[in-house]
């Protein structure tokens, strides 16, 4: 009988978001293809949760090719914790031969298929809108490449993205404080930068704005009450996890990291005012390369700077967003949002080092996606079509060239 429940749920969930499940499963096969299976080297998720099942939290550092921070005598990730509960599963079957890679593929495609969702629920309806949407997001950022690797920081950046989008799912429709709280816990556990978007989580489940419809008292007071639970419960978790890994309350991995780093200091803060020019400049101005060699063009002409390509040249689509007007008090919540949640970003000393495109978007790109999903809800333009296409050709052109001349091995 309780089997027959659930199937009857599942088959109501499948009817109900076709279309997100269909774009799960396209993005899925698609960036699985493109993968060719490989498994990371940059597997630092695994270690991390091979050493909780062995019951420590230092790693098995392979070598000074894997990011990592000596401290009393141990090595450690300094990377959010959160994805690595993901791989316990797999890491629990195969040890340190997991592959890593495989879960940052399933999470790029849990977001695809949660970004469709809420393009639906802010209203948009036409299905080539949908479509195209899911398109940009996939390969029009760094979604798809970050997926296709599978890095430990692509890792935890996909596994943000896809926890906030599922917190903004859900305040379009039922308003769970505990669920809300939950994903938006979860999504800061990887990326520390989407804590900034803690105040607009608890405005909205005060007002229901998202959701177009005004709660009455009892419900707010029960949405926060739920909500607090969560937050009480993660901060509990997380200074506990803290003082095991590092003796303290606070999370200092990425300070010592920043000292021991050749680019960063041996004092001071990793998050200073004078990087702020650089940031400028990789986020908007850092161009693709023309290859030549003594005044003449080489195969393949044009290739990324390894440093990054500016938002500019990769994503020049997200200009759809500027569009969004109403309604004025939900977008005015994301557009600052997307400024808090991002400014960390601009504030660090480095862009996200090796990489193509600038995967530190990814920390406030759930937010920018929503602003363009209002943007078209009524009318995609023709202008935007091409834009989101450019952008698509652009993340496809930047995971061939990764596989062909990058990242070469199977």
């Amino acid at each position: 009988m309780v089997a027959a429940f659930r199937s009857r749920v599942a088959v109501a969930a499948i009817r109900r978001f076709p279309g997100a499940l269909a774009a799960a499963v396209v993005a899925f096969l698609v960036i699985l293809a493109s993968s060719h299976l490989r498994s990371t080297h940059q597997n630092n998720y695994v270690r991390v949760a091979y050493a909780w099942l062995h019951g420590h939290m230092w790693i098995d550092w392979p070598g000074r090719w894997m990011d990592a921070v000596q401290y009393n005598g141990h090595y450690y990730g300094v990377d959010g914790p959160v994805p690595a509960i993901f791989m316990l599963p797999l890491v629990a079957i195969w040890g340190n031969a997991a592959n890593q890679t495989l879960v940052a593929i399933a999470f790029a495609a849990v977001a695809t298929g949660l970004a469709w969702a809420l393009a639906g629920r802010l209203g948009v309806t036409d299905l080539s809108t949908k479509v195209f949407l899911a398109m940009f997001f996939v390969a029009g950022t760094d979604i798809w490449w970050c997926a296709e690797l599978g890095d430990v920081w692509f890792l935890a950046h996909l596994c943000a993205v896809a926890f906030i989008l599922g917190a903004l799912v859900e305040l379009c429709g039922k308003n769970r404080g505990w669920l809300v709280a939950l994903c938006a816990v979860l999504a800061a556990g990887a990326r520390f930068p989407e804590v900034a978007a803690f105040p607009m989580f608890g405005w909205a489940l005060w007002t229901g704005a998202f959701a177009g419809k005004r709660p009455t008292r009892a419900e707010r007071f029960a949405r926060l009450r739920s909500a607090s639970v969560v937050l009480a419960a993660a901060v509990v978790v997380f200074i506990g996890y803290d003082e095991l890994m590092w003796g303290t309350v606070w999370d200092i991995g990425h300070t010592v990291y920043y000292h021991a780093d050749a680019w960063g200091a041996p004092t001071g803060s990793p998050f200073q005012l004078a990087y702020v020019p650089y940031q400028i400049y990789s986020f908007f101005f850092r161009a693709p390369i023309f290859v030549e060699w003594l005044q003449h063009a080489q195969w393949p002409y044009v290739k990324p700077d390894l440093n990054g390509i500016a938002l500019t040249f990769t994503s020049p689509a997200l200009i759809l967003a500027f569009l969004a007007k109403t309604p004025r008090n939900v977008v005015t919540a994301l557009w600052i949002t997307t400024a808090l949640v991002a400014a960390p970003a601009f504030l660090y000393y480095l862009n996200g080092w090796v990489q193509f495109g600038s995967r530190h978007f990814l920390d406030f790109m759930p937010y920018v996606f929503a602003l363009m999903c209002i943007a078209v809800r009524e009318r995609l333009p023709r202008w935007g079509v091409a834009l989101i296409i450019w952008s698509a050709l652009v993340g496809a052109w930047g995971v061939w060239y990764w596989n062909l001349f990058v990242r070469t091995g199977t």
